[in-house]
C-alpha cells in the first residue's frame, strides 16, 4: 500500500473514530440533562463549535504519530521517506478529483437537510443530517482517493 493510501485510510479510521466518540459524549451529555436543549439552535452551535477544534487537534496528534510510524516502518525496509511526500500533476488531479466528488456528496446531504426543515421534522435533524454527511463526504474523498491511486485516473 503506498503512503497516499496509507494516509487516507488512516484518515478514514480517524474521521470516523472522532466523530463517533464526540457523537457519544454529545448523546450521555444529552441524556443526562447536562447540555442546554432550551434553544436547539445554541445548543448545536455550541456543539460544532466545540467539535471543530477537537477534530482539528486530534487529526494533527494522529496523523504525526502516523507519519512517525510510517517513517520508521520505511526506514526499517531500507527506502528512502524523502520521495514518500513529493506532490506532482498525478496528486494534484486526484485530489482536485476526490475534493469535487465529495462536495457533490455534502451538497446532496445539505439538499437533504434542507428537505428535512421542509417537511416539518425536527431542527435537530437537520443539523444531525449535515453531520452525517460530513463524515460521509470526508469518507467518500478519501476512498475516492484510494480508488485513483489504486486503478488510476
Amino acid at each position: 500500500m503506498s503512503y497516499q493510501e496509507s494516509r487516507s485510510l488512516t484518515n478514514i479510521i480517524s474521521t470516523i473514530l472522532i466523530t463517533g466518540i464526540y457523537s457519544l459524549v454529545v448523546y450521555q451529555r444529552y441524556l443526562n440533562g447536562v447540555a442546554d436543549t432550551t434553544d436547539v439552535f445554541r445548543f448545536w452551535a455550541l456543539t460544532i463549535l466545540i467539535f471543530i477544534p477537537i477534530s482539528i487537534v486530534a487529526r494533527i496528534i494522529i496523523m504525526s504519530i502516523f507519519s512517525i510510524i510510517n517513517a520508521a516502518i520505511q526506514t526499517a525496509k531500507g527506502e528512502e521517506t524523502d520521495e514518500l511526500e513529493i506532490t506532482d500533476e498525478r496528486d494534484k488531479l486526484i485530489e482536485l478529483n476526490a475534493t469535487k466528488i465529495s462536495l457533490i456528496v455534502f451538497s446532496i446531504g445539505f439538499i437533504l437537510a434542507l428537505v428535512t426543515q421542509i417537511t416539518s421534522m425536527s431542527h435537530h435533524m437537520f443539523f444531525i443530517v449535515l453531520i452525517i454527511f460530513g463524515v460521509i463526504s470526508e469518507i467518500v474523498s478519501e476512498t475516492t482517493t484510494i480508488i485513483y491511486y489504486r486503478k488510476g485516473i
